[in-house]
């Protein structure tokens, strides 16, 4: 029993301990290596330079959901179907 509460306790102190360390403080990188929102890659200078993006990431945007179902259109009715042709009569032999 002892055992059993000495581990349970040394088991919380250490989550505590995991819980209660600061997470990394290094912003956001693009792809490229500039904080994203502050810093935007200039291929010319073959760096990065302070400035906000010219475009907005298309994922960006949350995507709406329709507020309600759409209904089809009723449905029409068959076209009614049309008569064969006539055959001709062959014509006569020469």
């Amino acid at each position: 029993m002892r055992l059993f509460l000495s581990a349970s306790v040394l088991s919380l102190l250490a989550l505590g301990i995991v819980g209660a360390a600061p997470g990394s403080a290094d912003p956001v990188k693009s792809k490229m290596g500039c904080d994203t929102g502050t810093e935007v890659w200039d291929a010319s200078l073959g760096k990065c330079v302070p400035g906000t993006p010219k475009y907005k990431r298309r994922s960006a945007e949350p995507v709406k959901a329709p507020t309600a179902m759409a209904t089809s259109a009723p449905k029409k009715a068959p076209a009614a179907k049309k008569a064969p042709a006539a055959k001709k009569a062959p014509a006569a032999a020469k």
